[in-house]
């Protein structure tokens, strides 16, 4: 498999800017996405560049600063799939002065078809949504 670091250092750069064609190039053309509320399936078409776009604006409103990569630790299954455990550190600062810093667990599952890894499946293991609603970043829903 491709170099899963450089994978990661895509994807880092993808977080941070919210390039649509760069985020939908690091994905599998079928995903699936598991976080502590259940589990989702995705594709990799328009639907999800938009999502890509709607995601930035939404995390320009609350603050977004940077989202960095602190740990990789990737495990090949075989020749195809690689998992890697993955440490993000994420910034918001809504309110001038007052940074608020998280940390989130990531596992991820890389398919390589040859052309270098892609994501197939990630699990998180925080509820983000939830952990940001506490902060008081996000409305409760």
């Amino acid at each position: 498999m491709v170099n899963v670091d450089e994978f990661f250092a895509r994807y880092e750069k993808g977080a941070n800017s919210f390039d649509p064609d760069l985020m939908s190039s690091l994905y599998t053309a079928e995903f699936m996405a598991g976080d502590p509320n259940g589990v989702s399936c995705g594709r990799n078409d328009q639907a999800l560049r938009d999502a890509f776009v709607q995601r930035k604006e939404f995390f320009w409103q609350i603050g977004f600063k940077r989202a960095k990569i602190l740990h990789v630790e990737a495990m090949p299954l075989d020749e195809k799939y690689t998992m890697a455990k993955v440490h993000w550190h994420m910034t918001f600062e809504k309110q001038p002065g007052h940074p608020l810093d998280f940390k989130f667990f990531i596992t991820y599952f890389l398919y390589d078809p040859g052309d270098g890894p892609k994501a197939a499946f990630w699990i998180s293991h925080d509820d983000e949504r939830r952990v940001m609603r506490e902060a008081g970043l996000v409305p409760n829903d």
